[in-house]
């Protein structure tokens, strides 16, 4: 008999420590699509020889994994992630044993209805999710025709990013509020590329330590924005990391 769902529930919130299935491609956790359920999952771990032994045998399909160690302070942290990103289950091994328990199980999603529209962070599960499938996929290092549902999955992201809005981060000038600055970053071969956000989790990973602003706008509006020596906007860049050059994003915009 394996371990049961109440019995998993139990045991992970008691714990003081988890192992959690990481994705090197997107920097974020690696999600799978349940065969039968049809859940997001997250993997969680007892251990982290468990885990590596899993990330091994995925090397044979040329998924590259990692492990993150979450302890019980950074718990509140981890399910926020998840329900950021549009996973609704997570799949709890321990001691060869594997079971899939319903993510709101083990904690609540973050109630925002009680805060004005207008001042709610900015999440965008669902483009999240349909990202972090599409580049998990287009990044294994495989050859074109191995690769499973792609096209499927880019025309999922396109819709998802057609009909969301981003976080544009600007860097105040001093006492001047009139002068900011859009801060940039430089891809592997020297080009400048302009970073936009899912949402304020992305934001924040990016703005840790900096004076940052951040500025709502629709995927539609990203080309006005867009500063004239810029290569291309980057999504997420450090989560799933998506470019889109000018003529990807009027080719999208339509």
């Amino acid at each position: 008999m394996g371990i049961s769902v109440e019995e998993a529930v139990k045991e992970i919130r008691a714990r003081e420590d988890i192992y959690v299935l990481y994705s090197q491609v997107t920097r974020l956790p690696y999600v799978t699509c349940g065969e039968e359920t049809y859940n997001d999952q997250a993997w969680f771990f007892a251990d982290e020889e468990s885990l590596k032994e899993f990330g091994k045998k995925k090397l044979d399909d040329k998924i590259l994994l990692m492990g993150m160690k979450y302890e019980k302070k950074n718990f509140p942290r981890l399910y926020a992630l998840l329900y950021s990103i549009g996973v609704n289950s997570l799949i709890w091994n321990k001691d060869g044993d594997q079971v899939e328990v319903d993510l709101e199980k083990v904690a609540r999603e973050p109630d925002l209805s009680q805060i004005p529209p207008e001042k709610r962070p900015l999440l965008n599960p669902t483009l999240q999710l349909s990202g972090i499938y599409f580049m998990q996929e287009l990044r294994r290092p495989v050859e074109k025709e191995e690769r499973k549902n792609l096209h499927e999955q880019e025309e999922e992201l396109i819709a998802d990013l057609k009909k969301a809005d981003f976080l544009v981060a600007l860097n105040p000038g001093g006492d001047d509020p009139k002068k900011v600055s859009v801060p940039y970053l430089k891809n592997k071969d020297g080009k400048i590329m302009q970073p936009v956000f899912s949402d304020v989790l992305e934001f924040e990973k990016f703005a840790r330590g900096k004076k940052l602003r951040a500025a709502k706008i629709t995927f539609a509006k990203l080309p006005e924005i867009l500063m004239e020596q810029a290569e291309a906007v980057v999504v997420n860049p450090m989560g799933f990391n998506l470019p889109l050059n000018r003529e990807q994003l009027k080719r999208i915009i339509g």
